[in-house]
This record gives C-alpha cells, sequence and structure tokens, in this order.
C-alpha cells in the first residue's frame, strides 16, 4: 500500500514522550490502513524539562519512521527545509501530545503543510494557539473549564480521560516478580526513582543512597532497588556516584557502579549492594510494594498500578529546577541570579499545596509528600513511620480512587480518523 499521507507526531520529554506518545503509537499500529497510508514522524521539540535522550528511547517504539531531534526541528524551522529533506504529502494530520501547543503551529505555517492540528493536553495554564486545533482532547471536565474560560470553543474540547492509563501493562505477575529478585514474602520490595534528567540523577541519587543506607540498618525486612528510567545513562549514575558525599545541600554518599553475570548494581557504604533495576514499572511494578520517587508522570503511574509510594521535592538548590517565564531568566544574572531564583520558586512553589500527580488530581492528600527544603534524614524517618505504623495499606486503600477501565489513547485515534 503506498504512503500518501503524513501523521507528524509532537512531544517534548520524559513523561510525554513514555506515556502520551508511546501508547498512541503502540495503538495506532494495531491499525494496518492507517499506518498503511501515512508515514510517522516524531518531532521531539525544544524544551526545558527535556532529557535530552528522548529520541533514543522514541527509537524503540513501533511505527515511528523517522525521529526528529530539537536541534534538527529548529534547523527546519529557521531554514524552512522540511520540505527539502522529507517532502510532503498532500494529506496528513499534525497531533500534539506534549509540550507548547505553538510548535506545531509554528511548523505547520513555517512548512505550509496543508494539515488539521489535534492535541492532547493536560495543562491549560501553558497558553498556546488552541483555536488553531481542530480538536483539543483533554484528561476531565476541570481542564476542559479552564481552556473554555480561556476563550477555547467547547466544541474543539474532548474529554477522553488520563493518556497515563493506556500505558499501564503487567508483563509479570508479583510472585515471579520476587523470586527473581529474591524478595520474600515478608519482605518490603521498595524501589527509588531518582529521575529521568541528568540533574536530579545528579544529587537525588547519592541522596536516595544515604536513605537506603540508614533505613536498611534501621528495618531489616526492607529490600531496596534502584529503578532506572530509560532515559538514563550509566555515565549520568557514574558521575552520580561520584560526586556522592560531596553534595553540600544534602547529607549523601557515594559508591560504584558494577556490571556482573548482565545485572547493574550500586556498591556503597558498608559493603552494602542495591540492584538497578531496567524495563520500568511494567516489568517489576507487580512485585513492588512501596516507592520513593521525585514528582512527575511516574506518581500517577505508581497510583494507577495501586502502588503506595512517598514523593519527594527537595527545594535546597532551586537553581538546578527547570522553571518558564521570568525564573527561567534570573537563573542567568550573573552574582545575583541564584539567589533570587532561590528566594522566587521558594515563593512560587509555596502556592502549590501539593507536589504528586494523585494528590493535585483529588486535591487531597492520597500519598504522603516532603516539598520544601528538607534534609535527607527526613526522608529516612519519614519511611520508616509509614512502616512502623501500618500506613502502607492505608495509602494502598486510598489509591483505590484511582481505576484504568478506560483506554484514553483508543479513543483519540478512534475520533481522529472517524473524521
Amino acid at each position: 500500500m503506498k504512503k500518501d499521507k503524513d501523521l507528524i507526531l509532537f512531544s517534548n520529554s520524559p513523561g510525554e514522550v513514555s506515556t502520551w506518545v508511546a501508547p498512541v503509537v503502540e495503538r495506532l499500529v494495531r491499525y494496518k490502513k492507517i499506518t498503511g497510508e501515512h508515514r510517522i514522524f516524531l518531532v521531539i521539540h525544544p524544551c526545558q524539562f527535556a532529557s535530552g535522550n528522548e529520541p533514543f528511547v522514541a527509537e524503540s517504539f513501533p511505527g515511528i519512521e523517522h525521529i526528529v531531534t530539537p536541534k534538527e526541528y529548529m534547523r527546519y524551522l529557521i531554514a524552512g527545509s522540511w520540505k527539502r529533506k522529507y517532502g510532503l504529502k498532500e494529506r496528513g494530520i499534525i497531533l500534539s501530545l506534549g509540550g507548547s501547543l505553538k510548535h506545531p503551529v509554528l511548523f505547520k505555517n513555517r512548512s505550509h503543510a496543508p494539515y488539521p492540528l489535534f492535541a492532547y493536553t493536560n495543562n491549560p495554564d501553558l497558553p498556546g494557539k488552541e483555536n488553531s486545533y481542530e480538536k483539543i482532547f483533554v484528561r476531565n471536565d476541570w481542564v476542559k473549564d479552564k481552556y473554555i474560560k480561556r476563550g477555547v470553543s467547547s466544541s474543539k474540547l474532548v474529554i477522553v480521560g488520563d493518556l497515563v492509563k493506556s500505558t499501564i501493562k503487567h508483563e509479570n505477575r508479583r510472585g515471579a516478580v520476587r523470586r527473581e529478585l529474591g524478595v520474600s514474602g515478608d519482605q518490603i520490595l521498595m524501589v527509588f526513582m531518582p529521575g529521568s534528567r541528568d540533574f536530579e540523577v545528579h544529587y537525588m541519587l547519592p541522596a536516595f543512597l544515604w536513605v537506603i543506607d540508614q533505613l536498611t540498618d534501621r528495618i531489616h525486612t526492607i529490600k531496596p532497588f534502584i529503578l532506572k528510567s530509560p532515559y538514563v545513562s550509566y555515565e549520568w549514575i557514574e558521575t552520580a556516584l561520584q560526586k556522592g558525599g560531596k553534595i553540600k545541600e544534602g547529607t549523601t554518599l557515594g559508591g560504584t557502579h558494577h556490571q556482573e553475570d548482565g545485572f547493574h548494581s550500586i556498591h556503597f557504604s558498608k559493603e552494602k549492594i542495591v540492584r538497578i533495576l531496567e524495563g520500568g514499572l511494567e516489568v517489576w511494578g507487580e512485585g513492588i510494594d512501596f516507592a520513593v520517587t521525585l514528582p512527575g508522570s511516574n506518581t500517577i503511574q505508581l497510583a494507577y498500578r495501586n502502588i503506595p509510594l512517598l514523593t519527594v521535592m527537595p527545594l535546597n538548590k532551586p537553581d538546578i529546577i527547570p522553571f518558564v517565564g521570568l525564573l527561567a531568566v534570573l537563573k542567568w544574572i550573573p552574582l545575583i541570579g541564584k539567589p533570587l531564583i532561590r528566594k522566587a520558586a521558594l515563593k512560587y512553589t509555596g502556592k502549590f499545596e501539593f507536589c504528586s500527580l494523585p494528590n493535585i488530581y483529588q486535591n487531597e492528600k492520597i500519598v504522603p509528600e516532603l516539598f520544601g527544603v528538607i534534609e535527607t534524614d527526613d526522608i529516612t524517618d519519614l519511611l520508616v513511620d509509614i512502616i512502623e505504623n501500618g500506613e502502607i495499606e492505608k495509602i494502598k486503600q486510598r489509591l483505590s480512587v484511582f481505576s484504568v477501565e478506560e483506554d484514553p489513547a483508543e479513543k483519540i485515534i478512534r475520533s481522529i480518523w472517524s473524521e
């Protein structure tokens, strides 16, 4: 079958690529007529929240024929060279799956692509070019109402549910996971998730090693693991381990990275070893009893899997956190920039009651958080309290409000291709 149409997907950073792009293209390949007619592109546009490794992760997604990096995209945008390299089919679709809605509009105007625009978005607080779109798919009535208040026509807005739900898969049963990892029935399988970006890993991996060291001394039934994001390289991990113990913003530990018999691990402290798990929650999730993580889409993935979690968002060094607008500019001012952004960031984040998506979605405390300027031992002490007071099961019960019956990715595809 001749591919006489284009499907150009836009996205930006780890959460959106893994939980929005991945389920949509996975569903698309089930439709042989659609994939048989369309060349599928994924454009990763510039974003301060990106890891830099999005194109490499997306290479494993089925159906995508061309991945365009942020640098290539900007070159095409400035030079108008998309047609010269790829050409443009007479018919096609542009679908935004993450980041500013302005980028697909800019691309359409610059390339003169005669394609309708569609988007899934979860953040009505980021201004875009909403009225340029045929349809905007949203999570719920709250997001829809926010867009309507900004002047977007109700007829353009389609509620499909949280697209993260379409990522929930279980490759292994609980017993199989725990047998493979050597975790007995009375042990607590606890994973630590130190982020998807280099600055997160560089600071949080050494902090989590300190927590693991202290926690396993105090509670002997804990079996800890590091759950590595696919966006994280082992080079980042080794750099973080070298920094451990030398970070002035908090108490941390260093260590050494080892690879034996195909398994990666970290050796640290008094001859302790913690294994690094690859493959994600779909591989290991069924066996996990508790997770310690940074904010982001992983928090709601854990919630949909009914895995109790603690979300940790330290603001001890806010100048390394990506911000938008004025806060993003402040960090570049010599001498006074960092103190200013530290003060401004603490004031800005103080406006938010929660940092974990399960709590934000429900507007109440479903899972515990540590949010602000914190000590590393605060994490350890809170985990001890959670375990000793039987809170894990209570958190699990509160997470039962999250369900995954619907398939938003499928709804999006059917809505677009029924046009």
